[in-house]
């Protein structure tokens, strides 16, 4: 017999083993570039509303949790689901998603849930894909700051004449240019199925200031790139340190007029270069830089791979619109 409750203050201690289970996998077994938060940091982001979580209980046992946070922006982000390991992993995982969908599917106050399947996570496809799931394939790029192999590569990648361009570190002055440019090249682009923050200029906006107030990793300004021609803004990249030891590209776009002259590459290189400058002048340790890029958007797949980077590892991100939301 299994039951499924919504983890409260009554529920709170006999949930504690399933969370260090998943807490203990996390980095191993789905991916995660940081430790998860320790329970007692879990159960207070519970009781401020920052997280929530739905328990399965068989016999009065734990035996798996649905972690997911409301967002803002009426995304219902689903940060991991997580069960014991054995035949019936699966059948938990969706049995805990679709009491979720349940609760949610006759309200109207959220655009859509979002859910990166990491890890082990992506054996449920097919399962979820019974939910009426859609999916966006995605893929973790890196560059590996021990490889040989990526230093030749960009070492020797061939950059076009940028005349009439020139590049500059992040200046608060062109944060309005940069929303806007953010704007139009994702607003088309199968991430605004499960982020529809990038539909608007006001959404955009918002993930642009969770990444400039740390919430994506520490942002680092200096180590950003912005492109300028005549005082106008084509083309930036952005830069968080997601790990000690490791660099996230959060952002990168250029103008749709000048995406075909290498503009993307010129950017990435000159973020490279810098980060490859101040290892050498033993300013800082990185092991990677890494960013998430659709696995059908042969164009941004092909300019990593030119620099060095190379697939880390696919996933599939799913998510299902809300039909009954209106704006």
């Amino acid at each position: 017999m299994h039951i499924i409750e919504q983890i409260k203050p009554d529920n709170f201690e006999k949930t504690r083993g399933i969370y260090e289970d998943f807490r203990n996998k996390a980095l191993q077994d789905y991916k995660y570039t940081t430790q998860p938060i320790e329970f007692r940091d879990f159960i207070l982001n519970i009781r401020e509303n920052r997280l929530d979580a739905l328990v399965l209980f068989e016999n009065t046992v734990p035996s798996g949790i649905l972690i997911y946070s409301p967002e803002q922006h009426k995304v219902i982000e689903i940060n991991a689901i997580h069960t014991l390991y054995d035949q019936h992993e699966n059948s938990r995982r969706f049995v805990l998603l679709e009491e979720l969908v349940k609760q949610l599917q006759h309200k109207d106050n959220w655009k859509a849930i979002s859910y990166a399947m990491l890890g082990r996570q992506e054996t449920f496809v097919r399962d979820i894909a019974l939910l009426d799931f859609k999916f966006v394939g995605q893929s973790i790029v890196k560059f590996d700051f021990q490889s040989p192999v990526c230093f030749r590569i960009f070492k020797n990648a061939q950059i076009h004449d940028m005349k009439g361009y020139k590049l500059a570190v992040w200046d608060e002055k062109y944060k309005k240019q940069i929303i806007e440019l953010a704007n139009l090249a994702f607003k088309n682009t199968k991430n605004a199925h499960f982020d529809p923050r990038f539909l608007t200029y006001e959404g955009t906006q918002d993930v642009l200031n969770m990444i400039l107030e740390d919430m994506y990793g520490k942002f680092l300004p200096y180590q950003c790139r912005l492109i300028l021609r005549e005082n106008s803004l084509q083309g930036f990249c952005l830069t968080t340190m997601a790990a000690e030891d490791k660099i996230n590209i959060p952002l990168i776009a250029a103008k749709k007029d000048i995406r075909n002259k290498g503009m993307g590459k010129f950017l990435l290189k000159s973020v490279l270069s810098g980060f490859i400058g101040l290892i050498g002048e033993k300013k800082i340790s990185l092991s990677e830089i890494n960013a998430t890029v659709d696995t059908d958007n042969y164009p941004a797949v092909r300019m990593y791979r030119r620099l060095g980077f190379k697939e880390e590892y696919f996933y599939p991100h799913s998510y299902l619109k809300n039909k009954n939301y209106r704006d």
